[in-house]
């Protein structure tokens, strides 16, 4: 009798960018609040053949500090995500799973509102970068940017497995791949 087993570990890794010529003046950081590890457990028929969903299964803090400084100004950020490393697959210990099984959601959790963000929907995860979030506090005139802390400025990151593409078929394994996620400064002098 086969076991109807399919355990597939995601580990969240989150890193900061700032291009060369704005290091010095301003400053970026994402905090996990919680869900760095987000484990799917497919237990049953229905499980493989309807997927999984965890909704806000990572919660994450930005917090985004604008210096003021002459030639990088700031105005927002694009939050993007892609396997880590840019891994090829979903890996197991004797097969693979192409990346695209796993697709990942961000939405406000906290004083992240649309119209200033802009929530792409569900993504599917790939090695290419993809954004989830592109936030801008005021694209019309923009004003001097208001500094974000990860307490009171908060993103809840969902997750889909084998939702888009059924399991049925699939080897029972145990998989994992490491998602990504960074934080891009925007501006002009970004």
């Amino acid at each position: 009798m086969n076991k109807l087993i399919l355990f597939l570990f995601l580990s969240i890794i989150l890193s900061s960018f700032n291009k060369l010529k704005a290091q010095e003046y301003n400053y970026a950081r994402l905090s996990v609040i919680y869900g760095g590890s987000i484990p799917f457990n497919f237990k049953t028929i229905d499980n493989y053949k309807n997927g999984i969903r965890i909704d806000e299964g990572t919660i994450i803090g930005v917090t985004l500090v604008d210096s003021n400084q002459i030639g990088a100004t700031l105005e927002g950020f694009d939050l993007r995500f892609r396997s880590f490393n840019a891994q090829a697959n979903i890996e197991g210990s004797t097969h693979n799973l192409p990346l695209s099984m796993i697709q990942v959601e961000a939405n406000n959790n906290l004083g992240m509102p649309a119209p200033n963000a802009n929530y792409k929907g569900l993504q599917s995860l790939s090695t290419s970068w993809v954004n989830l979030v592109e936030y801008t506090q005021n694209p019309i005139g923009p004003p001097n940017f208001n500094n974000l802390n990860w307490a009171n400025n908060q993103i809840k990151i969902s997750y889909e497995c084998g939702v888009a593409t059924s399991l049925l078929g699939e080897i029972s394994d145990y998989y994992s791949v490491q998602i990504e996620i960074e934080l891009v400064p925007t501006g002009p002098g970004f």
